[in-house]
């Protein structure tokens, strides 16, 4: 999978006319907890030429890509990519911070990575944990059961939440590195049970949540929802903007 991973983003950048920065893994397979039919959910960063900027028109700046049942790709142009790390979004944090990389510009994950600390604001990116796990745990908790995969996406948000709140700063992205943070040991067994049960596991396998799990988990909602983190001032664009610029002219040179 991982050559026909490569050979599609070969055949996108060739079709759109595209430079691709960075492609990684990203979801169950990035976060250690993958089961055996899990999907592979590429995530790419991409520069245009100079030209294609240059419009007074809005230009579509993402792509899609599906390829079976198994590929799923998709990524964002550069300069969205930018405007969501200037908002200290957790997405570019974690797609540079990824233990999985199918194709990396040389030096580009060390900038992404120096660029997302810089416009990090603490509280701006736990309400973006927060929410996310407040759509997963409502959208798919119902009468006392989920769908395994779905916990998971409950618990890794919630514990890079209580992640910046403990240390100050960007979280792994590994539920493995995370799982740290769970103070209760029979919770915290109980989770690493569930990773290891989810290997094996089917995708669509559901799981009946126990009080203690349930419990904890609404311990972690109260406990970010309640924090009291203080606003940081937001950097101006100045930085991302001289990047911008810098990768332009490093694509339009390659492209010559």
């Amino acid at each position: 999978m991982i050559n026909q991973i490569k050979e599609q983003l070969v055949k996108l950048e060739k079709d759109r006319n595209i430079k691709i920065l960075l492609a990684v893994e990203s979801g169950s397979r990035a976060w250690g907890i993958p089961s055996p039919d899990s999907d592979y959910d590429v995530r790419m960063i991409y520069i245009h030429t100079t030209d294609w900027y240059l419009s007074i028109g809005e230009r579509k700046d993402s792509i899609d890509f599906f390829e079976g049942e198994l590929l799923d790709i998709s990524g964002w142009d550069i300069r969205k990519a930018f405007k969501l790390v200037r908002k200290s979004n957790a997405t570019p944090m974690e797609w540079c911070r990824s233990p999985i990389i199918y194709h990396e510009e040389e030096g580009f994950v060390s900038e992404l990575k120096q660029l997302t600390s810089s416009y990090f604001v603490p509280k701006h990116t736990i309400n973006h944990y927060w929410g996310i796990a407040k759509n997963s745990f409502h959208s798919n908790y119902k009468d006392n059961k989920i769908i395994l995969k779905k916990l998971f996406y409950v618990l890794r948000p919630l514990l890079a939440a209580k992640w910046i709140i403990k240390y100050n700063e960007i979280p792994p992205i590994t539920l493995d590195e995370l799982i740290v943070l769970v103070d209760d040991k029979i919770v915290k067994e109980k989770i690493e049970n569930l990773i290891s049960f989810k290997e094996t596991a089917k995708e669509r396998y559901t799981y009946v949540v126990e009080d203690d799990i349930l419990k904890y988990v609404e311990s972690l909602f109260d406990e970010i929802k309640n924090v009291n983190f203080p606003d940081s001032e937001m950097l101006m664009d100045d930085e991302l903007n001289i990047k911008f610029r810098e990768l332009l002219k490093r694509y339009e040179n390659d492209h010559i």
